[in-house]
């Protein structure tokens, strides 16, 4: 299992699928501009991270 700081199959894409898979079922970005967005996405990102890790079962 790799770590997913270096994984390479940890692209923008894949954030940008998730984004997408959120908006099909309703979810939407916080109003306040590009700011905003950039703030949560980053926020979006750690929480990938860290379920990208449970999935693969490198975090219990």
């Amino acid at each position: 299992m790799s770590n997913s700081t270096t994984d390479l199959r940890f692209t923008p894409l894949l954030a940008t699928d998730i984004q997408a898979v959120l908006e099909r079922h309703g979810y939407r970005l916080p109003s306040g501009g590009e700011h905003v967005h950039e703030l949560v996405l980053a926020r979006v990102d750690v929480v990938l991270r860290n379920l990208v890790e449970i999935f693969e079962g490198r975090t219990w």
